[in-house]
């Protein structure tokens, strides 16, 4: 299975219109907030990892601290519509949104009196509001994002391996570590704040966005492929993902033959890439590979390899992409041409109704992650729902490079 969702909620280049908010005010939402130290010291707090999702627990307006925030550093603040209302927030304005794949969208605006997490707080922070299909997307249910409007005024330290988080507002740069990699990072208002860095591949240089909310090691817009060294690519065969404003169509796998991210170089990546995308990502895949601290306020990034790091150059997978319909149903939605399961016949629509002998809707979509994604799971049994009846397939993973 290869599920590929994009959990970029708002990297926003954002839009306006007569009947939206103006650009000054945009400006002076994006760029709201104030830090508030209660710590004397660096906060280590432990997360738990749902997928490859960094989930934290946080406070909203001093009411908390045990809502769940998923910690996205390519993604705007955001609440769902459900605490927004437990709360009453009010609104602040509407805009249009594009996402990362070039869909876009209406979102709601509003205005936090305080963020907190830890001991570290922001005041006066904006923030999206977002519809609940987020939980059926993801297969769980969240409160709220905490994006790099954020995040923009502090160094923090992501620890995959020990599945630790270190917020700290120390302004000394980040020192120099054996083994380690120094990266420039840049951030945008109309970016949402999201750290950017220069990378190369073959003849393309373009500027990526670090996206913890992004399953993959890479994402590329269709448009900078030609100038990319490539020494392998597979089609996708129906939706081999979504965004925030729609599934993601027309999808390609690729392998590139090298990787440079600023100093940094990588050999053999994998990559997705759509047509119409419009911004290049670097997600888990990559950056699970070290201990990650992004100084926001010295605009540093710092890497360094961990333990027993992930496979970037190729994918062992079945090959399908699966999401689960508002009913609790199960379906496949795309496969990977050439793949185990495009072998076998499985298409997009085929409605999966068992996960190795038991009922698909008894698995989070996190549990089904694990069993599909995961290197040291060699196969799985599906069954598929046909007109006359149940299917049943083993499927055994392969690598598809």
């Amino acid at each position: 299975m290869k599920r590929r969702v994009f959990f970029l909620l708002f990297i926003c280049a954002l839009f306006t219109s007569p009947a939206y908010c103006s650009a000054d005010s945009l400006f002076s939402l994006f760029s709201s907030g104030r830090a508030h130290v209660r710590a004397n010291a660096d906060a280590t707090i432990p997360f738990e990892l749902i997928g490859h999702l960094i989930v934290v627990k946080g406070s909203v307006d001093g009411s908390g601290p045990n809502y769940t925030f998923v910690l996205d550093t390519g993604s705007f603040t955001a609440v769902s519509k459900r605490l927004a209302n437990r709360l009453g927030l009010e609104m602040k304005g509407t805009c249009k949104a594009r996402g990362a794949t070039g869909a876009g969208g209406k979102v709601c605006l509003t205005v936090l009196k305080s963020l907190a997490l830890g001991g570290f707080e922001v005041k006066d922070i904006s923030a999206v509001v977002f519809d609940p299909h987020f939980r059926q997307r993801a297969g769980m249910r969240v409160d709220g994002f905490i994006g790099s409007n954020f995040l923009r005024f502090f160094k923090i330290r992501i620890d995959y391996g020990k599945k630790l988080l270190t917020v700290s507002d120390d302004t000394a740069p980040i020192a120099a570590v054996p083994g380690g990699t120094l990266v420039k990072i840049a951030q945008d208002w109309r970016k949402a704040f999201v750290p950017q860095v220069a990378v190369r591949c073959g003849d393309a240089r373009f500027i990526a966005s670090v996206d913890t909310g992004l399953y993959d090691p890479m994402s590329i817009p269709g448009a900078l492929l030609n100038r990319t060294d490539m020494d392998g690519e597979i089609d996708g065969i129906g939706a081999m993902g979504s965004g925030n404003f729609g599934n993601m169509d027309k999808v390609r796998l690729v392998r590139l033959s090298n990787l440079s991210i600023g100093p940094l170089g990588i050999k053999k990546i994998i990559a997705t890439s759509q047509s119409g995308q419009k911004y290049a990502l670097i997600g888990y895949g990559l950056l699970s590979n070290f201990t990650v601290t992004i100084d926001y306020p010295a605009e540093q990034m710092l890497l360094v390899p961990a333990e027993g790091g992930r496979r970037m150059g190729n994918l062992f997978s079945t090959g399908i992409a699966i999401s689960r319909n508002y009913a609790g149903k199960t379906f496949v939605t795309g496969v990977w041409k050439r793949s185990p399961a495009a072998n076998m016949g499985l298409v997009p629509g085929d409605r999966i109704t068992a996960v190795d002998g038991r009922p698909a809707g008894s698995y989070t979509l996190a549990r089904l992650q694990k069993l599909l994604f995961d290197d040291a799971i060699p196969g799985i049994e599906l069954s598929i729902r046909e007109p006359f009846g149940e299917k049943h397939f083993t499927i055994e993973k392969k690598y598809l490079f």
